[in-house]
This record gives structure tokens, sequence and C-alpha cells, in this order.
């Protein structure tokens, strides 16, 4: 059997995604994208959504738009994919790195308030809901307002994500999301969005992902309306074309049954793999507002003859797609270098590194083959434990 990380979801067929204007031979940002971007506002609550081509430009788009000065600082964890702590890079600013929470994996905001109170340059602080698992941002924002900090959640794994203040995605700072091939919605493989009930952020986020131009190409040659343009600031090439928007308009239409089908898959995982003494399983609560966008065990090392990675490369061979999130940022070779990080500088998640396994975990997973990669890792500990 051969089980990949990832199988996206596809319409039957694909000519029925498509609108009168795509057929029209308009592909690229219009009318689709703000159908889009109005579905979108609507499913998070949220008054704007800024829809452009990754999460990553979502964020950076953020953090351009707020100004700040180079040097100064963002926090963020660190354990997290790069483009977390690249987007403030690129503004020229400091990164912070957290250690993950001592009881999960998202980050440990007993540390965020203890570098609060010592450092007087921070200015953003960007939390990750941690494969769909949501930071407590009630915590966040109370953290925020008392040390005026603008605050970015980095939700790409978060789509369907309740956080302890609410739906993540309506706030009145900035919520970057990803639609990349592997997420629970995509775009046609890559799309991301910004979601925020500031009218400011929206308008420059709007504007930057353009080249800083007031008219998109829809206004200029196809709406009716007159040609005439100007660009009010240095801007980037980061929207998405409506041809990617259709795509998502399909996929979210079917979000919320999709998501009822993850849960019913962890539930068989967590039911399946209960007995396995050579793994953690992570928790799992009625609506406890995860996302669900992964599925991580952790292995029990002193329970193994074989290492992580052995009992990865045996998963493989045996057809089984499996992934790790994530390499912690103070190992990645460029920040070891730039800022010396030393490898036991952040513990925590560096041991979360070393043993965790992401397990597939997407809609059309068939039952044969969850009970295929239950009855693999069970199968592997009992050849394989001390």
């Amino acid at each position: 059997m051969r089980i990949p990380f990832h199988r996206p979801n596809l319409p039957p067929d694909l000519n029925d995604l498509y609108s009168d204007s795509i057929k029209n031979g308009w592909l690229t940002t219009g009318k689709q994208v703000e159908k889009f971007e109005d579905k979108l506002s609507s499913y998070l609550g949220c008054k704007h959504v800024v829809v452009v081509n990754s999460c990553t430009a979502a964020m950076h788009l953020s953090i351009a738009s707020k100004g700040f000065e180079k040097g100064s600082k963002f926090i963020l964890p660190n354990l997290t994919f790069v483009a977390t702590v690249e987007c403030g890079e690129y503004a020229g600013m400091e990164p912070v790195l957290v250690d993950s929470d001592p009881q999960g994996f998202n980050i440990d905001l007993n540390h965020v308030e203890d570098i609060l109170k010592k450092e007087k340059n921070v200015k953003a602080i960007i939390p990750v809901h941690y494969g769909g698992f949501p930071v407590d941002m009630k915590n966040v924002f109370e953290l925020a307002e008392r040390y005026g900090l603008f605050v970015l959640e980095d939700a790409a794994h978060a789509l369907e994500s309740t956080s302890s203040a609410g739906k993540v995605g309506n706030t009145n700072h900035g919520a970057a999301f990803s639609f990349y091939a592997n997420k629970n919605l995509t775009t046609f493989g890559e799309g991301g969005a910004l979601a925020t009930n500031d009218d400011d952020l929206a308008h420059s986020v709007k504007n930057l992902s353009l080249h800083g131009i007031t008219k998109d190409g829809w206004k200029r040659f196809d709406s009716g309306e007159k040609w005439e343009y100007d660009i009010i600031q240095l801007g980037y090439k980061y929207n998405m074309p409506d041809i990617a928007a259709s795509f998502g308009i399909w996929q979210l239409n079917q979000i919320s049954d999709w998501q009822e089908i993850r849960i019913e898959i962890v539930k068989r995982y967590l039911t399946g793999l209960g007995n396995n003494k050579g793994i953690i399983l992570p928790d799992y609560t009625k609506n406890d507002g995860n996302a669900w966008h992964l599925f991580v065990i952790q292995i029990k090392s002193d329970s193994w003859g074989i290492t992580r990675n052995e009992i990865i490369d045996k998963l493989v061979e045996k057809g089984i797609g499996v992934s790790v999130h994530y390499k912690p940022i103070h190992m990645l070779d460029y920040y070891h270098r730039k800022f010396e990080y030393k490898s036991n500088d952040f513990p925590r998640s560096k041991a979360l590194f070393d043993s965790v396994i992401s397990l597939p975990l997407y809609p059309n997973l068939s039952d044969n083959e969850i009970d295929y990669i239950i009855a693999t890792l069970n199968d592997l500990h009992s050849q394989y434990s001390k």
C-alpha cells in the first residue's frame, strides 16, 4: 500500500470551478478574488480579508505596513517554519526566539512576558497556532495591550481554529493564513490571506500586494473604469489570480464537512494507537478549537531499540508518507551562523524536533489506509521495543 503524506481534494471536473470571467479570458486578480475574500471574511467573522499568493506574503506585507524601524525586535516561537522569522527579517527587524511551552508545542507565553520586562525595543509578536492547536490568544492580546505590541498570528495551520479570544482571524491586529498545497484549504497549490478588522492595515496590505498601485488590472482594463493609475508606495507582486481564488471558493464551501472528517480520523488514530507504549499521542477534547491540520505523535526514545529517524525510514519502506514539523529555527544553518545559537539553547523545541512524527491526516484518507497506518506503527513497536 502507498499512502502519501497528503492527498488534495479535487473536484470531479475542474471545469466546474471556472466562472464566466475566467472562461472569457480573465485569469489574474479580478471578480473571483473579490468573491473569495468576501466568503473568507464571512467564514472568519472579520471585517477584511486580503488574499495573496502565500502566507509568507501576508505576514511580510503586514509587517511592512506597520513601518517598524530597522533593528526593532519581534517575538516568535523557535518551533515553526522559517517563513515566520523571515517576514520580520525582510523588514530589517531582529527575531527574539522563544522556546515551546513545557506541556505542548506552542510558544511559552510565560517566557514571553519575562522577555518583555527586559527588552525595550520589541514591537511585535507572531504567535504560531502549531498544527491548528490555538495559542491562548486572550493572554497574548493582554500582553500586547500592556506592552504596546502588534500581534500577527501565524495561522497557516489554523483556518478552522478558535482560540480563547474567539475565532482565529477575527482580530483587531492581523492573522495570516496559508492555502499551500497540503493545507486544510488550498488555492491550486499556492496562496494565502491576511484577515483583520483594522481598516488601515487591510488597505495597506492590499495596496502593497500589487506594486503599491491604486488600481488593479480588473479596474484598469475590464471593469469599465478609466485606465489611469498611480503608485503611492513601494510595493510588491504578491497578488492572487482569479483562477486560484475559484479553486479556493470551491474548497471553502466544503471546509466544515472536511473538518468533521478530520476529527473522526483523529479519534480513530487515538483509539487505534492508544495502547502503543512507544508513543505519546496528542490530546483531543471536543470543541477544543483545534483545526487538526496535523496529527503529531512523539516517540518515547527509551521505549524503542531504534531511533526516531529509523522509525520514519521503516514507515516510508512500508509505503506511509510522514513528515517532521519542524526543525527549530535555531538549528537552521543560516540562523545558527548569524546569531550564534547553540543546539541546547532551546531544549524543549529541540526535544520535540528529535521525537515528533506527523502522520497523514486529510479527508480522503480511506478507512483501510487509516487501519494500515495504525497497524504498521503498532507492529513496529512490537518488533523494535526495548
